[in-house]
């Protein structure tokens, strides 16, 4: 035995000797209370060129424009670190696709185009651009600033907070993001990300996702100013443990999905912040806690079933699930089980369908609702 457990011991030192030192953006030039984007950029990049590790933002408010994350690489935030962007919305870079995305556009036309080759539309805070076990947390903020831009959507947005698009292995922790000027979190083409314990409060969609497999939302706070999560396009997709607090819908599913599990978590009304876009003050109640509306903002090619909604409490809501299923999408296989939800305004019915073409099949196990 003795044989084996030496060989075992000088393994484990010879690893953690080869642990790299966590890089602070201080020494690299960052101050507080200053725009510091070279200094942490520069922090971000030898913390890559040592083949990964921790990339820490100490105490204080650093100002920024975009950054980029690298493989392997931890951006930290400390107990008392806000990172926060810059006002002006012409200091931010876009996300350019390597791949062709079009199937994830959506509303074109409209004042809410979202489309991967409208570089105002891609510009980021945050960018991790084709990363691989990258990751944000701690127990610092970031402050997205509530950047106004009147060639934004809708005239008025700025950059999303981040972006992580043709990604694998992302992980999102502990981190608190408040004011995005868009969307706090948006991902394309994503394998296997995690956000976990993560707060996110004001700004419009908390987590929106187009395109994602094996990911999970666990244990995480939304208190937004529009859907706390949002997107389409999902091969199993885990939300559990979470607190949803929105001046819109919960959850939005915008396009085709299959394999989604949303289980053992909160959604609650009024919205703690107006609703962004409209300005309006502490709606009475939440619209919908989920909302399955493939092809809403758009032909959306493609079959949404598997969608699991289990063990979930619902306060002061228009209604609990609404589905909205449109021309080019087929939806399938819903299954309802264990929903209690109280202070609702609209109909006292499982499921809320806005027009003839509904979910194919629905389960409904166990499930009140109650003004």
């Amino acid at each position: 035995m003795k044989r084996l457990l030496l060989p075992l011991l000088l393994l484990i030192q010879a690893c953690a000797g080869n642990t790299p030192e966590p890089l602070s953006i201080c020494d690299y030039g960052a101050r507080a209370g200053e725009e510091c984007t070279a200094a942490i950029q520069a922090a971000l990049d030898a913390c890559s060129a040592q083949g990964g590790g921790r990339v820490l933002i100490p105490a204080g408010t650093f100002l920024s424009s975009t950054l980029y994350l690298r493989d392997k690489v931890e951006l930290y935030l400390e107990e008392g670190a806000v990172l926060q962007g810059v006002d002006d919305p012409d200091a931010y870079q876009p996300y350019i696709p390597h791949n062709d995305l079009t199937r994830y556009d959506s509303g074109n036309g409209t004042a809410n185009a979202n489309c991967v080759n409208d570089r105002q539309w891609m510009k980021a805070f945050i960018i991790g651009d084709g990363v691989t076990h990258a990751a944000i947390s701690g127990p610092g903020t970031i402050d997205g600033s509530h950047v106004f831009d009147e060639r934004g959507e809708e005239n008025m947005r700025g950059p999303h907070t981040i972006i992580i698009a043709e990604a694998a292995d992302f992980r999102m922790q502990d981190v608190h993001i408040t004011r995005a000027s868009n969307y706090a979190f948006l991902g394309y083409a994503l394998q296997a990300p995690v956000f976990e314990s993560v707060t996110i409060t004001e700004g419009w969609d908390g987590i929106h996702i187009r395109g994602a497999q094996d990911a999970i939302i666990r244990g995480c706070s939304f208190q937004t100013g529009d859907d706390s999560i949002a997107g389409g396009y999902w091969e199993n997709m885990l939300i559990e443990y979470c607190e949803i607090n929105s001046s819109c819908n919960g959850i939005r599913i915008i396009m085709p999905c299959n394999g989604v599990i949303i289980r053992s978590s909160r959604f609650y009304g009024p919205g703690v912040y107006p609703h962004r876009t409209s300005g309006e003050a502490r709606r009475c109640n939440m619209l919908f806690g989920v909302s399955l509306e493939p092809g809403a903002w758009g032909k959306a090619n493609g079959t949404m079933q598997h969608i699991l909604l289990q063990n979930l409490n619902m306060e002061n809501l228009s209604s609990p699930v609404a589905t909205s299923v449109r021309e080019g999408s087929v939806a399938q296989d819903l299954t309802l089980k264990n929903i209690s939800a109280s202070g609702i305004t609209g109909a006292l019915t499982p499921v809320v369908c806005w027009n003839d073409l509904g979910f194919r099949s629905i389960t409904v196990q166990n499930c009140t609702y109650t003004r």
